[in-house]
């Protein structure tokens, strides 16, 4: 994981930042990324679904209250080098691998195929080095796999939340790089599966219409990239003088509405 994170390429996770504004994305760049519980917890999950051998010899439960003491440091060293999980957290990546074990699509798309597949490729259109992790590839059937964790994959709440965080952008930048890696077309699917019980699963795919915007998206993203690179200028959202509206919840009476506001410091 450590060899991945040190490739200095463009990858989906600080390319969504762009979405923002470069200014976003260059501060995505150059912050140090600090690990999170939730980030660990993440990792825990998938390791159970796609990898449970090494579930079972990278992550160990330790039955405490705290992550403080004497138990824990001495449980802490005794387990150098693993990922500790409590109880509950333990038992929760689990149980999202139990339920996704149950879920016959789920289970013919991990069928076959290698897990955290790690890609490297140049972008034609601007020369950039890009990279991408993948959760799970089968080249032989050309499909990947990304596992998402979620509070409720209802389709339109999910829908939501996806592209709220860019997962169909996540996704195209996948393909990309699996296409030029392999030369062939791949086809990309989500397994979400609920990260509270009863942990229910889903199997969606996104259809060509959604993956050619997000793959066009994609591509606008990057060439803003080049184009910052080259002129070293990372402006933020908003450059110059911008209109702000009252939204519709603030407008008191007809008279107001279309009432706009100048960004100029100046109070109104």
């Amino acid at each position: 994981m450590n060899d991945y994170r040190s490739i200095d390429a463009v990858n989906w996770s600080t390319l969504k930042e762009m979405r923002k504004s470069p200014r976003h994305y260059l501060h995505a760049v150059q912050r140090e990324r600090t690990d999170t519980r939730a980030m660990l917890l993440g990792r825990a999950g998938h390791t159970a679904i796609l990898e449970p051998d090494r579930f079972l010899l990278d992550y160990v439960m330790f039955g405490g209250d705290r992550r403080a003491g004497k138990v824990w440091d001495a449980f802490a060293e005794e387990n150098a080098g693993k990922e500790i999980l409590k109880l509950d957290e333990y038992q929760l990546a689990l149980e999202m691998r139990n339920a996704v074990e149950k879920h016959p699509r789920a289970v013919d798309l991990l069928s076959s195929g290698t897990a955290e597949v790690a890609l490297q490729w140049t972008d034609e259109k601007t020369g950039l080095a890009c990279k991408g992790r993948v959760d799970w590839t089968d080249a032989s059937r050309r499909i990947f796999v990304d596992v998402k964790t979620a509070a409720d994959i209802e389709s339109a709440k999910f829908a939501s939340a996806a592209a709220r965080l860019g997962y169909h952008g996540q996704l195209a930048m996948y393909r990309r790089g699996l296409e030029a890696t392999h030369g062939r077309t791949f086809d990309g699917y989500l397994i979400a599966v609920e990260n509270k019980a009863p942990h229910d699963v889903a199997v969606f795919r996104y259809d060509e219409d959604v993956m050619y915007a997000a793959d066009c998206e994609v591509g606008e993203l990057l060439a803003r990239v080049a184009q910052c690179r080259a002129s070293g200028e990372w402006p933020g959202q908003y450059p110059g003088e911008t209109s702000l509206y009252l939204p519709a919840w603030a407008q008191q009476d007809e008279g107001i509405n279309g009432l706009d506001l100048m960004v100029s410091g100046q109070e109104v």
